[in-house]
């Protein structure tokens, strides 16, 4: 017998009628959008700090 992994997310709608099943997965769809979204923010706000640091450090001359 295969073990069966356990999702909150997959199991979450399970007992929905299908109108709240759509709402469902429209609102998960809507987080997970706005999760990448704040991954890739974050991203460049690192890749924009590191560049700024390597300009000073070119700026300054390494002191």
């Amino acid at each position: 017998m295969a073990k069966r992994a356990l999702s909150l997310d997959g199991d979450s709608g399970a007992f929905l009628g299908p109108e709240q099943q759509y709402l469902l997965k429209k609102r998960q769809e809507v987080e997970r959008r706005e999760a990448r979204l704040r991954r890739t923010v974050g991203g460049v706000l690192a890749a924009v700090a590191a560049a700024a640091a390597a300009g000073l450090f070119w700026l300054f001359g390494g002191m």
